[in-house]
């Protein structure tokens, strides 16, 4: 499944003309990171941040001999900035990704307003819903810090072949919690998952992600809109 991920990213410059200043951070082969853009445009940017690891590998041979070998490996991460909320969607992005966040603040003056999304995860299932005009139902939600009693806390998983927000809402019964993510199975034609979590990112088949990709920023936007 691809993994797609949201900030809240407010741009200090127009679409094109950040263009220009990520140009100025371009990758190059003299450089261990940079950007390569693939497409302006007026209200976004797309492109890729790259960065090189260049490392030497020790292994010993059969008979006892110490062979060394130079390697060099790659990190990419997709990314696309929007002149609309929430800003910035990145793509299958690496665990951390401080690298492309320094470049992106020395390359707007840092002027660059960024910081992750709490997102209500049930509100953005329905709104998806709406946006994409499907119908589904969640057969999944993963909850933490769930408050069992004074000073315990646990995490669950509820799983089921039917809609399981009763059951969870049951499970819950106004304790203390944290609705991490939830699993969307999708009917009709697509017949497949969706999984939505409260950091606002989603894991979508990649075969599907181009039709449902207008609909999850959509839904998102809102449910951002609403929640400020």
């Amino acid at each position: 499944m691809t993994r797609y991920r949201w900030y809240r990213a407010e741009w200090p410059m127009g679409m094109r003309f950040l263009a220009k200043r990520l140009k100025s951070k371009a990758f190059d082969d003299d450089g261990a990171d940079g950007f390569v853009l693939d497409r302006v445009r007026d209200n976004y940017v797309e492109g890729r941040f790259i960065e090189r690891f260049e490392y030497d590998d020790t292994i010993i041979d059969p008979f006892g001999k110490e062979l060394s070998f130079h390697r060099v490996d790659y990190n990419q991460c997709e990314f696309r900035a929007f002149d609309t909320s929430p800003g910035l969607e990145l793509v299958d992005a690496p665990r951390s990704i401080q690298a492309m966040v320094s470049r992106m603040l020395e390359a707007t003056d840092f002027s660059l307003a960024i910081s992750p999304l709490s997102v209500n995860v049930l509100d953005w299932a329905d709104a998806f819903q709406r946006a994409a005009k499907v119908s589904a139902l969640v057969d999944s939600m993963q909850l933490g810090a769930l408050e069992l009693a004074s000073g315990i806390s646990a995490k669950a998983v509820i799983r089921g072949d039917t809609d399981v927000r009763e059951v969870g809402a049951t499970l819950i019964e106004g304790r203390r919690h944290t609705l991490e993510k939830l699993q969307l199975r999708l009917s009709g034609p697509q017949r497949t998952k969706v999984i939505l979590t409260n950091v606002g990112s989603v894991k979508i088949e990649p075969e599907i992600a181009d039709e449902l990709l207008p609909a999850l920023r959509e839904s998102l936007t809102s449910v951002l809109g609403k929640e400020r």
